[in-house]
């Protein structure tokens, strides 16, 4: 009997998936001692997301977090049942001494990570898990909002409404899948505006309320938003998928993962090794890393990137089959959006092809917060007109006693920038999402959000609107 013979049946799986299985998983189970340090590895990942998590001046972000939290619990539970697999072939190969070290090892092992874990309780228990708002109460006598009191937020289409994003998407998803993974940049429009006219190009996407634009590491980069139940929504990084959005397809759910960005002039995501890098009008087979698979659905991903002149295309897919349907379609969204302004490429022309909700009237600048995934997480919906080139960003102080809140975040991560005019009767809004780290969950208490503005001019920044809300923080 061999290590192959005690590997589970997947005569369904597709040969390089089985192939691969039995690379990674023969070693652990032929090892008296690499199961067993993988579990101890994982205990201590997962320890050390609950204690980093505890410490509110450990900067890290909630999604960061969770990920560790999740990879380790999820590994701890996939090396113990390796640990089993090693002990149960140990025995039937009758490797007596082995079996012996692969029982003590692992007992060792997950002794070691009890401890850890109890060691994790008590720091946790007896640390500074963040005693901000033990004695804040919200105050009485001034003007206070709710997050998420308006029914609708503005800026908004109908309640019932999907937007082009959504739309291709759901077509593309509704096709049957083709091997075809050759993607062509045909963008010429984007080409051009990002040569000839990038000053338009970029007052343009700050102005339609389905791109976020915002700034990082000193540039500039737009993210296209889907629609939701009427409401532009961004999730988290960007991206979306058949977690939050599911589409409809044939009485089916289709899996997917997609996300669609302008860098001027860089890529946004520039952590992936096997980008597939393409110049306009340039033809290339997506390179493809295989993600979450099963017998039925293998799930593919890849990282397009279109590079023209002063600006660059990503595009982010997961689906399942090598075709590519869903770059290929955003591409051709993208391309007919910006054809228009292309030919045209003036602030009448913007004004033309905007959705109708993307210029307000009659309304004054202000800012509103909806709860978010989890308490202290918001999604922020900013509505004004700077009246010329520039970021907007928030500042938030707790009431009573003025104190600044997430002060190294929040002014990066609520940064964006908005559609403008020489009317000050207009107004434009973008969407973002926020944390505020002080406080615990249920822990009430009011706060002063102010909405500034960093003119591109370098002139003074200048405060545009500020609103009190009764908030909770994250919990860590």
């Amino acid at each position: 009997m061999t290590a192959n013979d005690l590997l589970p049946e997947c005569g369904q799986c597709p040969n390089g998936m089985k192939d691969t299985m039995k690379r990674f998983l023969i070693p652990f189970i032929s090892s008296w001692w690499l199961s067993p340090l993988g579990l101890l590895l994982c205990a201590g990942l997962w320890c050390c997301d609950i204690v980093v998590a505890a410490f509110p001046k450990i900067m890290v972000p909630p999604m960061a977090l969770n990920i560790c939290g999740m990879v380790g619990e999820g590994g701890f539970v996939v090396f113990l049942a390796l640990c089993l697999a090693a002990f149960v072939r140990a025995l039937v190969l009758k490797r007596w001494g082995r079996a012996v070290a692969v029982f003590f090892a692992t007992g060792a092992c997950a002794g070691v990570s009890l401890v850890d874990a109890f060691a994790a309780s008590l720091v946790v228990a007896f640390a500074d898990n963040d005693h901000f708002a033990d004695d804040l109460s919200v105050p009485e006598g001034i003007e206070i909002a709710e997050p998420g009191e308006c029914a609708r937020w503005p800026g908004t289409g109908s309640p019932d409404g999907a937007d082009a994003f959504f739309t291709a998407v759901s077509n593309a998803l509704s096709q049957a899948g083709t091997d075809d993974g050759t993607v062509f940049a045909d963008v010429p429009s984007f080409a051009r505006l990002a040569r000839e006219n990038r000053d338009i190009l970029l007052r343009y996407l700050s102005a339609h309320p389905g791109w976020r634009v915002f700034a990082e590491r000193g540039s500039l980069y737009a993210t296209r938003i889907m629609m939701k139940h009427g409401d532009w929504d961004y999730p988290l990084n960007g991206f979306f998928s058949d977690f939050d959005y599911p589409i409809t397809a044939e009485g089916r759910k289709p899996r997917y993962q997609v996300r669609l960005t302008i860098g001027f002039p860089d890529p946004w995501w520039n952590r992936d090794p096997r980008p597939t890098r393409l110049a306009p009008g340039e033809a290339k087979g997506a390179v493809l890393s295989q993600g979450m698979a099963s017998s039925k659905d293998a799930m593919y991903k890849s990282h397009v990137i279109i590079s023209a002149e002063n600006a660059c295309i990503e595009v982010d897919e997961e689906s399942a089959g090598r075709g590519r349907r869903l770059t290929k379609a955003l591409l051709r969204l993208l391309e007919e959006e910006l054809r228009p302004l292309a030919e045209s490429p003036t602030p009448a022309t913007i004004a033309s092809i905007l959705p109708p909700s993307a210029i307000l009237h009659g309304e004054a600048p202000d800012i509103f917060l909806k709860d978010g995934m989890q308490g202290g997480i918001y999604s922020v919906r900013i509505l004004a007109n700077p009246g010329e080139p520039g970021l907007v960003y928030l500042k938030a102080f707790e009431v009573t006693n003025g104190t600044p809140l997430s002060q190294g975040r929040l002014p990066g991560t609520s940064s964006l920038r908005l559609g403008w005019s020489d009317n000050p009767g207009e107004l434009y809004s973008g969407t973002t999402e926020i944390t505020i780290y002080e406080g615990n969950w249920g822990q009430f208490y009011a706060a002063r959000f102010e909405l500034w503005f960093k003119p591109d001019s370098g002139a003074p920044e200048r405060k545009l609107a500020e609103k009190v809300f009764r908030i909770q923080g994250w919990q860590r």
